[in-house]
């Protein structure tokens, strides 16, 4: 009617018809006011109608058919719209169940071609599981690749009863794929192992090798011999850890046997050298050498021999008072010797008695023996006279027999072919290190997938009654490495939060209470990227807390429910539930903090290729389109 209206003014332009329009129209103007009202409407109602029956469909299917391809094959498309999208979304159906059963077909074909590895792969992992030896396989950064039982065993605590899930976690002991070494091994016996092994590879190739001793958290001696992983082209790709229980019996404890020191051919003279370097750095004693010019051999542990040498210079200083020392070193038929000379007397009988059964420290902090014992698994003797030519002088003389100058008893490296080998594939060799996240592939990121139940839901006045945690490591969901342990909130819990969760308030007595636990979990997360479903919650939570768990968990986070509003922008719901029905995840223990968790772990992962496809690979990419979503305004 308007349209006609705008006719008439332009086919009949005369002023008469305009002002008797005009009048007309301003006569009936309540008429051609609700005509107007009526017909925006209709348009408004008909471009509705046309948006849900076409254009969200479409949008909606878009969304839904990389889920099939990369994610949940199983998933089908079931929208509501006009005659032709149904007969679209029909179409898309077909051909996803054509895709999934060729898919079966081929992961068949591929099952069956990868059986016979996979056979021989359970029968290496089973011989290693079962070596009475602990194993364990490292990268150069230190992350552990692979570990059995027995090294597990040699470096945890001993669990109270094999009912007692929380030991572990209650005492820190966090081994794992993917985490460090040092979580478990102090870090600089670590470093100066790696150290000796590079020196090594540039003095003796053919023996680069080296071990040392700690004690376990058992209080078990540990001897760790470290075997180094070498390129075709010789450079170090990875270290194996050998670690054997060398304590002794107690008819044994006075005298550990011979296993304990690692006799190879040495040099007598880099013993020496260090002997002095070390006595002069660390205790202020100046010794001057006065030593071959041909290397002279003995079979010796060099740790413990300069640890011996150190602790007789330091000894007779404590007696004379002298700090300085010339040494003598030369050969007399098959016997080396070593003279330890000063201005003095020389040492009683008395004296020597008292410092065999003296306690000598390893050079590096590894392990301890007695004087006596180091000597005697060296085949040597000593004693001390004064110098025949310098009756004012004093000789303390240690004899050792000589040795062949070839390596004997080596530890010998590990050299990869220049091709793949075919047994095994440590992924994790070639990863880079865990510094820096921010433009790292979000596949090659290691992360804690974290879930909470509380008593309500309120951070401010509500508490955490149960925390679940577990790692994904190189793309894989670690569920044998797993964090979940109750929480004794120390008040009351309301029967509507026991009705959601089923924790009762006799399951929280004698737990440990929040301030406890959030450090462990600090430690248990450390260097990972945090995850979570509506993670804010649960991250609001931990913050409150941070006044009594002296712990702040600063790393980077990401929430499954952000990314999924990324991925399917089209779809109204992001619940747990509704993005586990879409990606094909089985939630396993609902409402509990690790069946929570474990579930994210999974969704997480399928959303890993879905962002992919979004060009959203590195976690700066994922971060930032997190804070496009609705969801991002979301505060605790």
């Amino acid at each position: 009617m308007f349209s006609m209206l705008g006719i008439l003014f332009w086919k009949d332009p005369g002023l008469e018809n305009k002002e008797l329009l005009l009048q007309m129209i301003w006569e009936h103007k309540d008429y051609f006011l609700i005509a107007f009202i009526l017909l925006s409407a209709g348009w408004g109602l008909w471009i509705r109608l046309i948006f849900r029956t076409y254009i969200l469909p479409v949008l909606k299917i878009a969304d839904e058919i990389p889920v099939i391809y990369t994610a949940n094959p199983a998933h089908r498309i079931f929208v509501k719209g006009g005659k032709e999208i149904r007969y679209l979304a029909e179409a898309v159906n077909y051909a996803a169940d054509r895709y999934q059963s060729l898919r079966k077909d081929i992961d068949g074909k591929i099952r069956t071609a990868a059986q016979e590895l996979e056979q021989e792969k359970n029968i290496l992992a089973s011989i290693i599981s079962c070596l009475s030896e602990g194993i364990i396989v490292c990268n150069p950064s230190g992350a552990i690749l692979l570990f059995n039982r027995k090294a597990e065993e040699f470096l945890s605590y001993d669990k109270k009863s094999e009912t007692d899930s929380q030991t572990d976690i209650l005492t820190g002991q966090f081994m794992g794929i993917g985490r460090n070494i040092s979580c478990v091994i102090n870090s600089d016996q670590i470093n100066r192992a790696i150290a000796e092994i590079t020196e090594k590879l540039s003095l003796l190739p053919e023996n680069p090798g080296t071990c040392f001793a700690i004690l376990g958290p058992n209080e078990h001696f540990l001897k760790v011999e470290i075997v180094p992983i070498l390129s075709h082209i010789r450079e170090l790709v990875g270290f194996i850890l050998r670690i054997n229980n060398i304590t002794q019996t107690d008819t044994q404890q006075e005298s550990l046997s011979f296993f304990n020191l690692r006799l190879i051919p040495t040099q007598i003279q880099s013993v020496l050298e260090t002997v002095r370097s070390n006595a002069e750095e660390k205790y202020d004693i100046a010794i001057r050498l006065n030593m071959p010019d041909d290397p002279e051999w003995i079979y010796a542990d060099s740790p413990y021999l300069t640890s011996a040498m150190i602790f007789f210079s330091e000894r007779v200083r404590k007696i004379t008072g002298i700090s300085t020392f010339d040494c003598h070193a030369g050969i007399e038929k098959d016997y080396i010797y070593i003279d330890l000379i000063w201005k003095g007397a020389p040492v009683s009988n008395t004296v020597m008695d008292e410092w065999n059964e003296s306690v000598v420290i390893h050079e590096k902090g590894a392990g301890y023996l007695k004087l006596s014992n180091i000597l005697w698994q060296h085949e040597a003797e000593w004693w001390s006279s004064s110098v025949h030519k310098s009756p004012e002088k004093s000789c303390l003389r240690i004899f050792f027999p000589s040795a062949e100058p070839y390596r004997f008893r080596s530890i010998l490296p590990i050299t990869l072919a220049a091709s793949r080998p075919e047994f095994y594939d440590f992924d994790l060799l070639n990863r880079p290190d865990t510094g820096a996240f921010q433009h790292q592939l979000l596949s090659e990121i290691p992360y804690t997938v974290i879930d909470t139940e509380t008593t309500g839901l309120d951070p401010l006045s509500d508490e955490i009654i149960s925390i679940g945690a577990v790692r994904i490591v190189n793309g894989r969901v670690l569920k044998n490495e797993i964090f979940n342990i109750l929480i004794d909130p120390q008040r009351e819990i309301s029967e509507e939060s026991i009705k959601i969760h089923g924790i009762r308030q006799e399951m929280l007595r004698g737990q440990p209470t929040i301030g406890k636990v959030l450090p462990l979990l600090y430690q248990f997360s450390e260097n990972t990227v945090l995850i979570g479903h509506n993670v804010a919650f649960d991250m609001r939570m931990f913050q409150v807390k941070e006044f009594v768990s002296s712990v702040r968990f600063t790393q980077p986070v990401l929430d499954t429910m952000f990314l999924s509003a990324v991925i399917h922008s089209s779809h109204r719901y992001h619940s747990l539930e509704a993005i586990s029905e879409r990606l094909g995840v089985t939630i396993t223990g609902r409402h509990t903090a690790l069946g929570d968790a474990l579930a994210a772990a999974e969704i997480f992962l399928k959303c890993i290729p879905l962002l992919a496809r979004n060009g959203i690979l590195t976690l700066n990419d994922a971060l930032q389109a997190s804070m496009k979503t609705k969801y991002a305004r979301i505060s605790y």
